[in-house]
């Protein structure tokens, strides 16, 4: 059963978003570094100015058996929102077709929107969840916020780009329309989350980023392979 946990123990937490301030250096920052763990005070490493994406990788267990049920049940599955954590879960348990383990994988969506809105001090945290059966965003972009937490359930997970491997000036209107590999260094390498990860992904307007957010897509998905994704937002 999904255990809860103090992020506000780690000295990052509770920092004043607009108080974060790039040094005056003149120099954008190098938002190399990608941190990997299975502890999940990792997500708190997202504070340092020279992580990119903090992600808690974590196996799933029984939760996987409601997740497969539930793409099969309800192949439409769409829930956003916005609210505190005990309005999500209030809402998400109405709407989540029953089934075995069904309460666990509850437990789990609301430990995360739980941890979010406590790292982030949020009254309310923005929820989407839904199965996939075509990518949502199948072109290497950023994301123009602050900060998002993604984690896929069920299917392939996001895509990602480490810095060295991207074009910048080839992302978005910068690249080529019929082209989704547009922004990907001809050498580079696509890496992809596994189901279960938890990932942390700074976008254009996190502080010290200065647009130089983490570089993603959605991968590919049909009626054959269905994605369930879980997205949370900052409000």
């Amino acid at each position: 059963m999904p255990q809860s946990v103090d992020l506000k123990s780690s000295h990052y937490n509770l920092i004043d978003m607009k108080g974060l301030k790039q040094e005056d250096s003149g120099e954008k920052p190098a938002l190399l570094s990608v941190v990997k763990s299975s502890h999940e005070e990792v997500l708190a490493d997202i504070y340092q100015n020279h992580i990119s994406m903090a992600v808690w990788q974590r196996p799933l267990g029984h939760i996987s058996q409601y997740t497969e049920s539930l793409l099969e049940s309800s192949p439409d599955f769409v829930f956003k929102s916005q609210g505190s954590s005990e309005y999500l879960n209030t809402m998400l348990r109405k709407l989540l077709p029953e089934g075995q383990d069904r309460d666990l994988f509850l437990e789990d969506v609301t430990l995360l929107v739980d941890m979010f809105a406590c790292l982030f001090d949020l009254e309310e945290v923005g929820l989407r969840l839904n199965v996939l059966s075509s990518a949502m965003c199948p072109r290497f972009h950023v994301d123009k916020i602050p900060c998002r937490l993604v984690s896929t359930y069920a299917g392939s997970g996001s895509e990602w780009l480490h810095e060295a491997h991207v074009i910048r000036d080839r992302l978005g209107l910068g690249g080529h329309v019929t082209d989704h590999n547009s922004g990907l260094h001809e050498k580079g390498r696509i890496n992809r989350l596994k189901v279960g990860d938890v990932a942390l992904m700074k976008g254009d307007e996190w502080p010290t980023s200065l647009g130089r957010g983490v570089v993603h897509r959605s991968p590919s998905a049909s009626l054959e392979n269905k994605r369930l994704f879980l997205s949370l937002d900052m409000i």
